[in-house]
């Protein structure tokens, strides 16, 4: 795959939404310490992130053909 191109740049953005959710996981499980109220903040920030390649289908390219990263307005978790 290409570095430059838009394909590549979803290949990057699927990379880290994936570490994040992953690193949010525990926060939907049932034995979670949280709040029912901070789950529901969790579960939105969470579905946010699966969104991020709807929202980037044409990813942001620099001007040598690479995804500027600086250009991908991430979900803030809870």
């Amino acid at each position: 795959m290409d570095h430059g191109t838009k394909e590549f740049g979803l290949f990057e953005i699927r990379v880290k939404r994936d570490e994040l959710l992953l690193q949010s996981d525990w926060t939907q499980f049932n034995d979670s310490p949280l709040t029912d109220a901070k789950k529901e903040e969790w579960k939105v920030y969470r579905q946010a992130l699966r969104d991020i390649t709807i929202k980037y289908a044409d990813p942001p390219l620099n001007e040598k053909g690479y995804m500027d990263n600086a250009k991908i307005d991430w979900p803030e978790k809870p």
